[in-house]
């Protein structure tokens, strides 16, 4: 064998054996893993579905339709759920009102939109002495525009002019905030520079953010990490690149994955490929696939 041979056999031998490590500057020492998810065992669900104009309520099948059986109630919470200037701020009333209307434990399950309702709600009554005590209210958000380190809603103009704030951590309330990874509304690049990590965020705001139905939060795969009164939950999925089934060889895929999640400002927890030997691999394949309308998008 030729020694440019060995060379590249051993290179890429290594590469199949490099061990998963941490590639980018973890998130905070606050963050610690946490343990089973505080969910009651039985309440009244109250849903806010996402922006659709209440075409259909897909809230009873989310979760695995987890919430859509006894011992739990479901209860859709109507709003706007549009572009309506008011939408946001009808919603928080329209939450409220609900809120106040239901007796014994409850759970806020909200989508998208609906998940910006609640943490705008949360943000406006964390003070509020008549609100529910935070022994029988909960909040589960799904797909949350609003997510610390994520949420893409962050810093832009919301429907009806505010500003998009990350969801507070530390109201009265627990809050369980869960995420597809690469749901480019609730997970996107830290480091918007990485044009591959962006563009595969995009893909999964198409893709991912609209399918919370087949998410398993009490999965052991999951990533589960806690900061103040607020409980983070990261699922593992495939890259939204390779969404419609197609992907490329195996060591390509490592070091795309890689490349993708060096852009992220992950919890410790939360392990890494490393990158391939030969830096820049999967961005040269995945800019010559695209020219070559190999990946269909």
């Amino acid at each position: 064998m030729k020694t440019t041979s060995k060379k590249m056999l051993f290179s890429f031998i290594a590469a199949a054996i490099i061990f998963l490590l941490p590639l980018h500057k973890p998130l905070s020492a606050q963050t610690v893993r946490a343990g089973r998810l505080p969910i009651p065992p039985a309440a009244t669900v109250l849903t806010l579905t996402g922006l659709n104009f209440n075409l259909v309520n897909y809230m009873p099948d989310v979760l695995q339709g987890r919430f859509s059986k006894p011992p739990y109630r479901l209860r859709e919470v109507r709003y706007p759920a549009s572009i309506s200037p008011k939408t946001i701020s009808k919603g928080v009333l329209a939450l409220d009102a609900a809120l106040r209307d239901t007796a014994g434990p409850i759970i806020v399950l909200a989508h998208s939109q609906g998940a910006q309702v609640a943490s705008h709600w949360m943000r406006q009554h964390a003070a509020d002495p008549n609100a529910p005590a935070p022994n029988r209210l909960i909040f589960i958000l799904l797909g949350n525009p609003l997510r610390l380190n994520g949420g893409h809603g962050i810093g832009q103009r919301e429907f009806g002019g505010t500003i998009g704030e990350p969801t507070p951590t530390c109201t009265p309330w627990t809050v369980v905030d869960v995420a597809r990874r690469y749901d480019g509304w609730a997970d996107f690049p830290a480091d918007a520079s990485n044009q591959l990590a962006v563009r595969n965020a995009n893909i999964g705001k198409r893709t991912y953010h609209t399918h919370y139905d087949v998410v398993d939060i009490d999965d052991p795969t999951n990533t589960v990490w806690k900061q103040d009164n607020t409980t983070f939950v990261l699922t593992h999925e495939t890259l939204p690149l390779w969404h419609r089934g197609f992907k490329p060889p195996t060591l390509i895929q490592r070091e795309t994955i890689a490349s993708v999640e060096s852009a992220y400002n992950r919890p410790p927890n939360d392990l890494r490929l490393a990158p391939l030997p030969v830096p820049g691999m999967g961005q040269l394949w995945h800019q010559r696939s695209k020219k070559n309308s190999v990946i269909s998008l």
